[in-house]
């Protein structure tokens, strides 16, 4: 049998043979795809799959970086996380063992950046004086501490063990810090070791029984005149409404250097990050101590997480607390 074929027919065949070879000549223009041994490839087993292709530093099997490059001198913990975390993200330096929790460079800076924007979003700006009730094991609490140095504010802590022992002691010391650090926000835990933490600071506080965010209102106390806001690690707000949950003060627009350049102020090793309380014997606030630079406080190795996180080294955290 002989086949034929119409000239309508004869003519499409044509046109598919050019489109053919038009495309084969296209596709040997294409860069060559790089080999496997030569694509980087992400550390972890975390969602995060973004990474950068200037991460040339060698690793361990675990993500911990063998040879790095120095860092810049006279720069802030957080702007020397925020060039770490560039260049490395996907680097495991911290895990809080009791929550199962993991995080690379990428997972810090990025918490830390969202919730420097958050607190300098609503108005407050470098200069202001935190206060942190946190535990020291706390991921918020290390979360905190770079976000005070990528915005400026100076951090005051408060240790929340003495409730365990002595509530009333505790409130105390919680009134008495508020009132000598002048904090514009206050970072408690809801709840932990048997304590209910947030129903203390209603006892310090009693305005946020009656207050709540939800009516768009500035909160305002009369005993503590420079608190804006009180904030806890909790998940809900029943029975907290005058209560910001941290999750709230997150905000992951990327704004941080516009926000700062707003603000007029240049930050950079010198700039103040933690303050200091000179305490009683009982552990309450008499007076403020000294105030420590970024640089004097990663130098004194002041915040521990902080420097094993800048250094790139792995840590396992232990302790009781709920999940960021």
């Amino acid at each position: 049998m002989v086949l034929t074929t119409s000239a309508a027919g004869s003519q499409l065949i044509r046109i598919l043979r050019s489109q053919t070879k038009t495309s084969t000549r296209l596709l040997n223009t294409l860069p060559k795809v790089a080999s496997a041994a030569t694509c980087p490839l992400p550390l972890s087993n975390n969602t995060n799959t973004a990474f950068s292709s200037s991460n040339t530093t060698a690793t361990t099997a675990r993500g911990l970086v063998t040879s790095t490059q120095p860092m810049s001198m006279g720069a802030t913990a957080g702007q020397t996380l925020a060039q770490l975390a560039s260049d490395n993200p996907h680097v495991e330096v911290i895990r809080y063992e009791h929550k199962n929790v993991k995080w690379t460079m990428r997972h810090v800076e990025y918490f830390a950046d969202c919730l420097a924007v958050g607190l300098l979003e609503n108005g407050l700006k470098p200069g202001d004086a935190m206060l942190s009730w946190l535990p020291s094991h706390f991921s918020e609490q290390h979360i905190l501490q770079f976000a005070c140095s990528k915005a400026g504010f100076v951090l005051y802590n408060l240790d929340p063990s003495l409730a365990i022992t002595d509530p009333a002691a505790a409130k105390t010391a919680l009134s008495k810090a508020l009132e000598l650090s002048e904090a514009t926000c206050l970072f408690t835990q809801e709840a932990g070791d048997d304590v209910n933490y947030t129903q203390l600071v209603k006892e310090v506080i009693p305005e946020i029984r009656i207050f709540g965010f939800e009516s768009g209102m500035p909160f305002f106390t009369p005993r503590f005149p420079n608190l804006r806001f009180p904030i806890h690690t909790g998940f809900d707000q029943w029975e907290k409404e005058g209560m910001l949950p941290l999750k709230h003060m997150l905000v992951p627009s990327g704004e941080l250097n516009n926000l700062l350049d707003a603000s007029g102020e240049k930050l950079d090793g010198k700039t103040p990050l933690l303050g200091e309380f000179a305490l009683d014997k009982s552990g309450i606030p008499e007076k403020k101590g000294k105030t420590l630079s970024n640089d004097e406080v990663l130098k004194g190795n002041v915040f521990p997480q902080v420097s094993s996180i800048l250094s790139k080294q792995y840590t396992e955290v232990k302790g009781v607390g709920v999940v960021f």
